[in-house]
């Protein structure tokens, strides 16, 4: 039989980091993204997109990888980490928080 999971570095199989990233995204999306955000971003008029959201925390995630950065610790998805992705957002990939909502 075919095995498709394979195992990382971590000892977690791919298949189960790649669902922790997707459900991460979905977190973040419900907070700043398109379905009924709480405090939704905006981008030159356009809703936040879940590619920007997993561009953002693929940034994260490599701040948390670099051992020079002892401030940067992945929480497995926590709100801190929601709102560090949040801060990349807004600094790096040019959201800002819509009108009226912050």
């Amino acid at each position: 039989m075919y095995n498709n999971q394979t195992t990382m570095n971590s000892g977690t199989y791919s298949t189960e980091l790649n669902d922790m990233l997707t459900n991460f995204v979905e977190y973040v999306d419900s907070f700043y993204g398109v379905n009924d955000p709480l405090y939704p971003l905006v981008k030159d008029g356009n809703p936040l997109s879940k590619v920007d959201i997993l561009g953002a925390t693929e940034k994260y995630l490599g701040q948390c990888a670099d051992d020079s950065n002892e401030l940067c610790t992945w929480g497995d998805g926590d709100s801190l980490d929601r709102e560090r992705v949040r801060d990349i957002l807004l600094d790096e990939f040019g959201y800002s928080h819509k009108e009226g909502t912050w």
